[in-house]
């Protein structure tokens, strides 16, 4: 069965027909031209968790700083910096420094990074598409020492520098895409090379890790596909490749609606050589029911033991995998149980030299500091939180379908 709604074709088949109005029943029906439902207005009230919430997370292991990217716009988007090292402490900790405010020019910050050896700090936002540079010991409302925007899809997600060939990756969920800058670029700089396409195995691409080393780029997928086309999502002017010209100054080349190539994967991550380009093959791709893959985000590779640690989101663990591991294989070692207090955990990071595994949770507000080597229900060495206990979680209880008011006829939508 085949239908319209609003400008987008539908093609129903058992069970498919439950999928998409399963949240919001509209009525069907056959229409000869398509009929939007737009909602362009205010709401009319809003519930907003006031607490910052932890996403990403980076150490700077020579000044014992840890840093995390608070992208909860209702608590003000930010990054907040705190020592490694402090006594344990169930108290509600203020950042050593935090940088925000309107001159940062930071939208939903989703990804961090640091050079201590240049004195730099990385921020990536998903809402505006922007790469920002500040200085390593920035506070308070400073304007980014270097900016780049324009050039960057929107919806980009992690951030990383590869300090052994000064190359920054960025990864951007809706266009499936790596993109790589020299980490000294200019502020309209095209990126150095790309990797996007259907052979590339990236399906909403999350966290990144580049192994300078064994030239090897880690990344975690959600697996949320479609087919891209390579160069997809640049922002270019007139030759831009986009599928809409939503949010951009200049609308581009909006590409053709076509038969839908979307479909769910199963969540991964891939691995890809470092120099690749294009619509590349990924060198080996951990997948499968036995992973335990889900939502994976944040991801790190463990200097000490090679292994390689996955923020596995949607299902409140962090998942160790082999450091050559392949295919659908178990992890090594899985940090799960009420003890860990791992609450929708984002990112993840090693402090070899405390010889520690850093946790941000961004559902319940805390960061958490385990040994390195924890696993099973071990419970944190120390936490840091931004909220009590009692605090509304940052997503409001996980709610994830759209529902409708009877009484008061309202639309209740989760942002």
């Amino acid at each position: 069965m085949v239908g319209r709604l609003g400008a987008a074709t539908i093609r129903w088949g058992a069970p498919a027909a439950v999928v998409l109005l399963a949240a919001l029943w509209i009525p069907f029906r056959a229409i000869s031209e398509p009929s939007p439902l737009v909602l362009d207005r205010a709401p009319a009230r809003t519930l907003e968790a006031p607490n910052p919430a932890f996403r990403a997370v980076a150490i700077d292991t020579e000044h014992e700083e840890v840093f995390f990217a608070n992208d909860k716009e209702s608590a003000g988007n930010s990054v907040l910096v705190y020592p490694t090292q402090f006594s344990p402490t169930d108290r509600i900790q203020e950042p050593r420094r935090r940088i925000a405010g309107p001159g940062t020019d930071l939208g939903m910050v989703c990804g961090v990074a640091i050079s201590p050896e240049h004195g730099e700090l990385y921020t990536v936002s998903g809402e505006t598409g922007a790469l920002n540079v500040f200085p390593l010991d920035a506070n308070g409302n400073p304007e980014p020492e270097r900016r780049l925007q324009g050039v960057i899809p929107r919806a980009s997600a992690g951030v990383f520098l590869d300090s052994a060939h000064d190359e920054l990756f960025i990864t951007t969920q809706h266009v499936n895409r790596i993109s790589v800058y020299p980490r000294t670029f200019r502020d309209d700089e095209e990126p150095r090379r790309y990797i996007q396409g259907p052979k590339t195995g990236l399906a909403d691409p999350h966290g990144v890790y580049v192994d300078g080393k064994t030239d090897e780029i880690f990344v975690t997928n959600h697996g949320h596909w479609r087919e891209t086309q390579p160069g997809e999502g640049e922002v270019r002017g007139p030759d831009s490749l986009t599928r809409t010209s939503l949010g951009y100054s200049v609308p581009g080349r909006a590409l053709p609606l076509s038969p839908s190539t979307g479909k769910f994967l199963p969540a991964s991550v891939v691995v890809l050589a470092r120099t690749a380009h294009g619509d590349t093959p990924p060198l080996r791709t951990i997948q499968g029911p036995r992973t335990l893959l889900n939502l994976p985000d944040g991801i790190h590779r463990d200097p000490v033991s090679g292994e390689i640690v996955v923020a596995n989101t949607g299902d409140d663990s962090v998942l160790f995998f082999a450091r050559d591991a392949s295919g659908d294989v178990a992890p090594v070692r899985v940090l799960k149980g009420p003890a860990t207090k791992l609450n929708g955990p984002g990112g993840v990071s090693i402090d070899a030299r405390h010889n520690e595994l850093w946790v941000a949770n961004w559902d319940n507000h805390i960061a958490a500091a385990f040994a390195r080597t924890a696993k099973g229900n071990a419970a944190p060495l120390r936490v840091i939180r931004t909220a009590a206990d009692s605090a509304p979680l940052a997503s409001m209880g996980r709610v994830g379908a759209v529902a409708y008011d009877p009484k008061r006829k309202e639309i209740l939508a989760p942002n």
